[in-house]
């Protein structure tokens, strides 16, 4: 069987429109506002523990955080890109907002520098450093914040929502990641 040729005109008829509508880059409030009151129990749990771990740094509690995030992204002052998931997004807003809120009059000390170090603190500083290593991962900063909340083994797991093959090659990237960050 021969192949048909077909020809195509060299110019399109000036009726004829290109123009394709492409789906806007970031969401629409009322978007961003359905999303945030469909947010499961577990993205709550995991945004409550996201404020806790930024909110040490200011003079605000963590729940002021979390208000402070939704108020910006309802009020259409943050633009939620449309290629991160919503806890991402939320993570990324409050660890900005964080940022701000964090007293300029506080210098960074080094333990060794201090009769009494406070390893409390040292250890928050050393827990968010390695949370941002996942800044691109969010099931890893999920299995990393249930981690620092005491989870093992198969709880780890089931919390990742990975089967234990994924599970497992999730953890090994992990593992090589904070290997890479220790002196």
């Amino acid at each position: 069987m021969g192949e048909a040729e077909v020809s195509l005109p060299q110019e399109l008829p000036a009726e004829v429109s290109l123009q394709v509508e492409l789906p806007a880059e970031t969401y629409t409030l009322l978007e961003a506002s359905q999303a945030i009151r469909s947010l499961n129990a577990g993205h709550k749990t995991l945004l409550v523990k996201i404020a806790k771990a930024y909110a040490w740094k200011t003079r605000y509690g963590y729940e002021d955080l979390i208000q402070e995030a939704l108020t910006r992204v309802l009020e259409g002052k943050r633009a939620w890109p449309r290629q991160l998931p919503i806890v991402v997004f939320l993570r990324g807003v409050m660890r900005s907002i964080a940022s701000d809120w964090a007293p300029e009059s506080v210098d960074a000390v080094e333990a060794d520098e201090v009769g009494c170090p406070n390893h409390a603190a040292a250890a928050r500083i050393d827990a968010q450093k390695m949370l941002a290593l996942f800044d691109d991962d969010p099931i890893a900063q999920k299995i990393f914040v249930a981690m620092l909340e005491g989870a093992k083994g198969e709880e780890l797991r089931e919390i990742s929502g990975l089967a234990a093959k994924d599970y497992e090659s999730k953890r090994t990237k992990m593992r090589r990641r904070l290997e890479k960050m220790s002196p």
